[in-house]
């Protein structure tokens, strides 16, 4: 049996969703035992903790940008010292570095994994034609490149990210959730995301939620789970509004499901960009009837009206009616969670994404 040397690369110092979805499908491949993993990424990095954490083979690789001729000579040591066979590339910042490196090895093959559903300039946009293939997070992501980005529709694969079902399952304990925010007996409605500037990923509608249905639903919290430059912006934002007792922001957390567990209703209010939104296929999974933008890859995330409610981006009066109409409705609300669980088990397979994932390393290596 052939096993390719597969090097995953990513710039990132975080850990938030795309680098524990790198990780997860680095995980499931080494399983499969089909390829070896290692894993290059920023020394001492959040992500460079977590991967020696989870026991990969993990290598450090800082990138100063796309052109850094330091990072280009680091990488190509890195290939020729583990003989790799692939480099996958989960981060854009890296596509130039990586098509560089290609020039120097022979037979090296390079694969971008695109998970955001935005534009590129003119430079940026010619990556693409270089890359033996690209995996895309959703069909949104890939239609963008085929509209936007001329890609040639035969290079692109979109891939649902797997989801491990033993993390998101209905035996999770939180009970200290509940005791610490004082949750007992109260309706949660919660989100989580980075909160990079004030608007965050659209945690900002959320806390006006709040606020305008404060006298009508008493029994109403909200949990916002996520940490970033905006954190402190957006909690003063809720005291400006006078709802800072109701509101409660957690930070970065690294259980979410817990957090989710505790929530009666999830929300992902992404008024930018989304690829494919992770959390809502989690939140599904712990059967949380969800609410969700019309944006991005988020439609592929859910099915409207089954296991949830789509509105519009940036609409705070939208994502009241939402709200409204779920807790009004507990046995909507509870058909709904119901049928997200069945929709992220029969859509987000593990065993699916890998043995698509395996599919693109052979036909690039055929080439």
């Amino acid at each position: 049996m052939i096993k390719y040397k597969v090097l995953h690369i990513f710039s990132s110092y975080s850990i938030g969703g795309a680098e524990k979805a790198m990780l997860f499908l680095a995980t499931n491949l080494q399983k499969s035992q089909k390829c070896d993993n290692i894993v290059a990424v920023p020394y001492g990095s959040k992500l460079y903790k977590k991967s020696i954490q989870q026991k990969f083979q993990t290598v450090p690789l800082k990138i100063m940008n796309s052109f850094d001729p330091v990072g280009v000579l680091k990488l190509i040591k890195l290939i020729k010292k583990y003989d790799v066979n692939i480099i996958h590339v989960h981060d854009g910042k890296l596509y130039w570095t990586a098509l560089i490196a290609k020039l120097f090895c022979q037979k090296l093959k390079v694969i971008f994994h695109r998970r955001q559903d935005t534009r590129h300039n003119f430079i940026s946009k010619n990556h693409y034609r270089f890359a033996d293939a690209i995996i895309t997070v959703s069909q949104a992501v890939a239609n963008g490149l085929i509209r936007y980005e001329k890609v040639k529709p035969d290079k692109i694969k979109a891939i649902y990210n797997g989801l491990d079902f033993e993390k998101f399952n209905n035996n999770i304990n939180f009970d200290d959730i509940v005791k610490t925010y004082n949750l007992q007996h109260k309706i949660v409605v919660g989100t989580v995301g980075a909160i990079v500037d004030f608007k965050g990923k659209g945690q900002v509608h959320l806390i006006e939620a709040a606020k305008i249905l404060r006298n009508e639903y008493q029994d109403l919290r909200y949990l916002i789970v996520g940490s970033g430059e905006g954190f402190e912006k957006q909690k003063a934002y809720a005291k400006k509004l006078d709802v800072e007792d109701i509101v409660y922001f957690t930070g970065y957390q690294e259980q979410v499901q817990k957090f989710i567990s505790s929530m009666s209703i999830f929300c992902l209010l992404s008024w930018d960009t989304e690829g494919m939104p992770n959390v809502v296929i989690e939140a599904e999974a712990l059967e949380k009837p969800v609410i969700v933008t019309n944006i991005g890859g988020n439609p592929e995330s859910f099915l409207d009206e089954v296991t949830g409610i789509m509105i519009e981006p940036s609409s705070s009066l939208q994502l009241v009616q939402a709200i409204k109409r779920l807790v009004d409705n507990p046995e909507l609300a509870k058909q709904m969670g119901m049928a997200g669980k069945r929709f992220v088990e029969q859509n987000f397979i593990v065993d699916r994404a890998i043995e698509n994932t395996l599919e693109v390393y052979n036909k690039v290596m055929k080439m």
